[in-house]
This record gives structure tokens, C-alpha cells and sequence, in this order.
């Protein structure tokens, strides 16, 4: 039994990083333009009739290996704003790569966690753009605000993984819950080793 427990986190790492390579690069050659776009429409929309900023236009510049250098550009007032997308909303395929290398969680429980998680990333990535092209004369003088929002970006997706795929557990730790996981509570990394058989 030991032997197949202490495989466990390994065997969850080894699952974790083919997940992501493929993931990530799935994500920039073929999701990043379309979804680029679409932020892009979403955003301009909102900065031009919420935000008061004079959106002409908004495009999608592809370039770059696999679209890694990819910029959205807003003509604002005769002039070219972009933004560095491509990282930006990098942190996607992570997310899919861990709840996808979690072991025990039920189909449902598990598409529902992905569906809510990326809304939740995509909303951010919204956000930070709508933020960015309203208030960027502010935050070019305040330098720490832009690197605490990248360790931001950076820890999200962990963060809602721990939240949703181990929540139970959470709460059943905290006595908010019944002892002991639910039956749609995934296994741990540490412990997703099969149970020992006589």
C-alpha cells in the first residue's frame, strides 16, 4: 500500500504536466485569437458606453510563436493602445490542467468546476483590460500595483482550484461539515493511491 500512496503525488505531477504542454499550447495557437477577439469586443463595448472612453475600433494583433506575442489594440482618439494579451489570459490552461489531473471527482462535479473556474479567469481577464485602458495614466505611477496584479493572475487559478475541487475537505477540516470527504470530493494528491485490498 505504501508504494502505491507514495505514488500518488507523482503519478498527479506526471498527469499536471501533460496536461498543461498540451493545454498551453492548444490554448495560444488555436483559442487565443478567437477568444482575443471577443474580449476585445466585450471590453471596447463597455469602456465606450460604460466608462466614457472614445473607442473607435478594436482588432486582434496574432504574432508571435504559437501567437505568443499577441496584442489587443483599442484606436482611441486617432491613436493605437494595446495591450499584451497573450500572458494575460495564460493562466486558463493551468487551471483545466489541474482539475483535469485531480483524481476522484465525479464528471459532473469536475465540468461544473471547470465552467466555474473560467468564467471566473475570463471575467478577470475583462476586468484588468476595462481597468488598464481607463485608469492607466494612474497606475503608470504607481509601479506596485501592476506587479501585484501579475502574482495575482499568477496564483488564481491555484487558488480557485483549491477552492472548488477541494472544498469539502476544506470545510470538513474546519467543522463547518460532516467528518471525512463527500463522495464527489476528490482525492488529495497526497492520497491517490487505491485503498488496500485483502
Amino acid at each position: 500500500m505504501s508504494k502505491r500512496r507514495g505514488r500518488g503525488p507523482l503519478w498527479f505531477c506526471v498527469k499536471f504536466l501533460v496536461f498543461v504542454s498540451v493545454l498551453v499550447v492548444l490554448w495560444w495557437w488555436i483559442v487565443l485569437p478567437p477568444y482575443g477577439w471577443l474580449l476585445g469586443q466585450v471590453t471596447g463595448g463597455i469602456l465606450k458606453f460604460a466608462a466614457g472612453v472614445p473607442i473607435e475600433a478594436v482588432r486582434i494583433d496574432v504574432k508571435g510563436v504559437f501567437n505568443t506575442g499577441t496584442d489587443l489594440v483599442f484606436h482611441v482618439g486617432g491613436r493605437e493602445r494595446a495591450i499584451h494579451i497573450a500572458l494575460l489570459a495564460t493562466n486558463v490552461p493551468p487551471y483545466l490542467a489541474l482539475v483535469l489531473a485531480t483524481a476522484g471527482l465525479a464528471f459532473w462535479k469536475r465540468l461544473r468546476i471547470l465552467l466555474y473556474g473560467c468564467a471566473i479567469l475570463c471575467a478577470c481577464h475583462a476586468v484588468f483590460i476595462v481597468t488598464v485602458m481607463r485608469f492607466q495614466a494612474q497606475l503608470m505611477k504607481a509601479s506596485e500595483i501592476p506587479t501585484a496584479v501579475v502574482q495575482f493572475f499568477l496564483t488564481l487559478p491555484f487558488l480557485l482550484w483549491i477552492a472548488f475541487a477541494y472544498w469539502d475537505k476544506i470545510a470538513s477540516n474546519a467543522g463547518t461539515a460532516e467528518p471525512g470527504l463527500s463522495e464527489n470530493a476528490p482525492a488529495s494528491p497526497e492520497n491517490t493511491g487505491e485503498e488496500k485490498t485483502s
